[in-house]
């Protein structure tokens, strides 16, 4: 039996203009990896008429079903021209059962369980506004961005590393997960 053998070479040089691209801008891999949603308005459920405004945020998620919440591009925060009038970014201060769940173990079965409408940080500006973000979705929180304690700026300053927190859907089915959503453009 002859068997042959084939060598298979790989252009690693081919991906380093990729890789510079990813490094400058990382939003790249996000937009290449993540399916992008974004919550949308609500109306309120007794009056059916009234609408309830909602902070616009984005729901990224990973190949692996792990879904990020952050600021969607079209937030005032994320607008150097509405932040002129709103102010700069001084606090992000998270819900006391965010900051007190417990993460850990191999499945996370203590961690804090989340309603789309569960308030995850409450953004302060230097002119007094107030901004809340909530999970969006329903599922377990996995991890919360405690950095943005310590760097607020970090929300609009790069918002792919000032994202709120990474949540695990409680369901596989893309619809369910994304009913209080609308596709990212």
């Amino acid at each position: 039996m002859d068997v042959t053998s084939t060598q298979i070479t790989y252009d690693i040089s081919a991906y380093a203009q990729l890789d510079e691209q990813l490094r400058i801008k990382p939003e790249l891999y996000l937009d290449r990896y993540f399916r992008k949603h974004e919550e949308a308005e609500s109306t309120d459920a007794e009056t059916k008429d009234e609408v309830i405004p909602r902070e616009w945020q984005y729901v990224r998620m990973a190949p692996n079903k792990l879904c990020v919440i952050g600021l969607a591009s079209s937030h005032p925060l994320l607008d150097p021209e509405l932040r002129k009038h709103i102010g700069d970014v001084i606090k992000v201060e998270f819900a006391d059962n965010v900051k007190n769940s417990v993460i850990k173990g191999k499945r996370k079965k203590q961690s804090l369980r989340l309603m789309p409408s569960t308030k995850l940080c409450t953004i302060h500006t230097s002119d007094g506004k107030e901004y809340v973000v909530r999970a969006a979705i329903k599922g377990v929180l996995m991890e919360w961005n405690a950095r943005l304690e310590t760097d607020p700026t970090l929300v609009s300053r790069c918002p792919e590393q000032g994202f709120v927190a990474i949540i695990k859907p409680s369901t596989d089915d893309n619809q369910k997960i994304f009913s209080d959503c609308v596709p990212a453009i």
